[in-house]
């Protein structure tokens, strides 16, 4: 009953997580990302705090309930670790293109 209630919490907060991500990716702060997530890995829980000061701007983002979850789900360095996963997967994904792109660039001159 816990784990299934565990589970369901975490689902949720991938949810969350996966729209936060989207919008870092499309807006190309991957690399700006990925420095934040791995300098403050050590300090999620204070991290999560200092959230109340961002909330202003986070919420432009996401909705009220999103937010609070999203709180949350930064406290858990296992939702910290799936973040840079997916960072790091989607960056490997944009770069190939970006480098066939730079040579056929450069073969055509």
């Amino acid at each position: 009953m816990i784990t299934e209630v565990r589970d369901s919490a975490r689902i949720q907060q991938r949810k969350v997580l996966a729209k936060v991500l989207r919008i870092i990716i499309q807006r190309r702060m991957t690399a700006l990302a990925l420095f934040v997530l791995e300098s403050t890995k050590p300090l999620t829980f204070l991290a999560a705090q200092s959230l109340i000061v961002f909330e202003p701007i986070i919420r432009t983002i996401l909705r009220l309930p999103d937010y609070e979850i999203f709180t949350q789900a930064i406290e858990d360095r296992e939702n910290i670790e799936w973040m840079i996963r997916q960072l790091e997967v989607a960056e490997e994904k944009r770069l190939p293109k970006r480098r066939s792109t730079t040579q056929q660039h450069n073969d055509e001159a």
